[in-house]
């Protein structure tokens, strides 16, 4: 009994204690619980350089996330901020250490710091940004922006070579730094080529230069006629005042369509250098973006009234002419007939001229070369064909009639070139003609003919026998479907543009991948410059949008086709890089234009790969 009574008090004392070490244990699972939540604790907010900017000026726009775990959450995602372009961001970071109650603690900061440009004025908010890390759903608060016209920032002083000469020159912005746009004609016909240039005028002393994006054409066919591969400046004297000028650009435009079309403007990133202050002072750099202003040009539609029956589409001024290899020849035998077409319009827009059908002379499809001078204006066009006499007699080339619209006398011009005659004689050799009859054989005299007396008869081949008849048969059998798939596809090109390009874009980018090689191999910055055109022509023509189109449109359209993530994001950068390295004073290193250079090669060939 006395030994039960112990056992009951052991029992209650075992409880007792028990409890109180449950309820310690419990409250140092809280404590350590609640260290644990309050280190992993994350903090994000976001702030810009200033709330009020011009239109020129560039917006720096700051997001910092904070605590023990910031470097385990993502990039934040800023696709829903509107009206402002990002530029690109840079990202920082930093770390913090503390002993509190004896226990080490640290904290890191991420920062990330993005390039933002305006794209219009008035008032706008950047949202919230927002970020997930585990459960947890943290946002921004939301910032308003002012944009303005112009500039918020002090002018910068001109170079002091300006200076000395001329103290009196206004200190903004705009009239010492700006675009114009030059056209050779407001007021066109439709496929009349006009020419554009666009020039850089300056007095500051520029660090650095680079196109934002590329101008949209939209209603042109565009022709490049010449792109700045790197900084060169002359002076000259506008208006009284001495500038620094250079030439960014120039182009062929063939207009499409009628009507008023808008010539785009050229935007360029601008990094001014500003003077330095003091021995000390190196100076800095001042980063603007201009543009210039785009013109409208007035497209008119070609006359119908006089329009020739036989009119090719041609337009502008030209010369046409003929010639012929040979006069006299025998049956089976072939001459050259030549056609040259050379003078200033759209040499590579219309359709070449009509040739009439002549009995016994069979014309093969024409060889045809085009020369286009550096203005992709003036040239020549030479078409030869290879003309098989079939049989015997005199035959008559006619003129050749070719027909084009002068915008200059505002009328259509008929040219016409010389007629041939042509004597065909008697050949040694057989020739099967694929489409016309043999000439009928006739004897005419006496009912009895002369009776030959020599009596060692010679021996007629027959032909049917032999293996070359039969070959010839074969060829022209196999020509019949050949001409057919040929006729087709003649007349797919002719009626359907985007068909065309898509069978030009292989030739275009093998043109200027050729450059592209031989630029790197001479370790040449130029390369940049074939490499940005070349793909970017390329892709265009593949994905049947209009030539010109920004790297931004083209890489929207790729991702619309819902090609590769990693293709599309080479190309992007491949396109930023090319954008960079060709304004940037003493451009890349060989090294980086040899890595460049494999990349390019890579990025084609897995395009060859993939059907766009």
């Amino acid at each position: 009994m006395i030994e039960l009574t112990k056992f009951l008090r052991l029992g209650k004392l075992f409880e007792k204690y028990m409890s109180k070490i449950i309820k310690i244990v419990f409250i140092i699972l809280i404590i350590i619980s609640f260290q644990k939540l309050s280190s992993s604790e994350i903090e994000i907010q976001s702030y810009v350089d200033k709330t009020q900017i011009g239109l020129q000026d560039y917006l720096k726009l700051t997001i910092e996330i904070s605590g023990e775990s910031a470097d385990k959450v993502g990039k934040p995602n800023i696709s829903n901020i509107k009206n402002f372009h990002n530029y690109g961001s840079s990202t920082s970071s930093s770390s913090s250490y503390s002993i509190i109650n004896g226990k080490m603690q640290s904290e890191i900061t991420k920062s990330y710091i993005y390039t933002l440009k305006p794209q219009k004025t008035g008032k706008f908010v950047i949202p919230p940004i927002t970020i997930k890390y585990r459960k947890q759903k943290l946002a921004t608060k939301p910032i308003s922006i002012t944009v303005v016209k112009g500039t918020t920032e002090p002018s910068p002083p001109t170079s002091r070579n300006f200076q000395k000469r001329d103290e009196q020159t206004s200190g903004q912005l705009s009239d010492n730094l700006f675009i114009t746009a030059e056209t050779s004609k407001r007021t066109v016909y439709k496929d009349e080529p006009i020419t554009v240039e666009y020039k850089l005028f300056t007095r500051y002393d520029i660090a650095n230069l680079s196109f934002e994006e590329e101008p949209n054409f939209n209603g042109f066919w565009k022709e490049d006629i010449f792109i700045a591969n790197n900084v060169n400046f002359n002076r000259v004297n506008r208006s009284g005042v001495i500038f620094n000028v250079m030439n960014l650009r120039s182009v062929a435009l063939f207009p499409t369509q009628t009507g008023k079309i808008q010539i785009p403007a050229i935007k360029m990133n601008v990094d001014i250098r500003t003077q330095s202050r003091s021995f000390f002072d190196f100076g800095s750099t001042k980063s603007y973006s201009i543009n210039s202003k785009p013109i409208t040009v007035n497209v008119k539609e070609l006359p119908k009234e006089n329009q020739p029956l036989n009119y090719s589409g041609a337009v502008g001024n030209f010369q046409v002419s003929s010639k012929i290899s040979s006069k006299e020849m025998k049956v089976g035998d072939s001459f050259t007939f030549t056609l040259e077409i050379t003078g200033s319009g759209n040499l590579n827009h219309f359709d070449l001229p009509q040739l009439p059908e002549i009995k016994h002379l069979r014309f093969i499809e024409p060889e045809i070369t085009t020369q286009i001078n550096s203005n992709k204006i003036t040239g020549s066009k030479t078409i030869k064909y290879l003309v098989i006499a079939q049989e015997k007699g005199t035959f008559s080339i006619p003129s050749i009639d070719f027909s084009f619209f002068d915008p200059e006398k505002k009328q259509y011009i008929i040219k016409r070139t010389k007629s041939y005659d042509i004597n065909v004689l008697e050949g040694t050799s057989l020739f099967i003609p694929s489409s016309t009859a043999q000439s009928m054989v006739e004897i005419e005299g006496s009912d009895i003919a002369f009776i030959i007396g020599n009596t060692k008869l010679k021996t007629n081949i027959i032909y049917l026998n032999s293996f070359t008849y039969w070959f010839i048969i074969l060829l022209v059998l196999l020509t019949i479907p050949a001409s057919m798939i040929y006729a087709k596809e003649q007349e797919k090109l002719s009626g359907n543009i985007d068909y065309l390009r898509q069978k030009m874009a292989n030739k275009i980018l093998k043109k200027y991948l050729k450059k592209s090689s031989e630029s790197a191999k001479n370790n040449d910055i130029v390369f940049y410059s074939f490499t940005q055109i070349g793909l970017s022509s390329f892709l265009s023509d593949k994905l049947k949008i209009p030539r010109g189109s920004s790297s931004e449109n083209i890489i929207s359209e790729m991702k619309a086709r819902k090609i590769s993530e990693e293709l599309i994001l080479r190309i992007e950068n491949l396109f930023e890089k090319c954008n960079q390295a060709r304004f940037m004073p003493g451009g890349f290193s060989e090294e980086n234009i040899q890595n460049d250079f494999r990349e390019l090669q890579e990025i084609v060939s897995e395009i060859s790969k993939r059907k766009i």
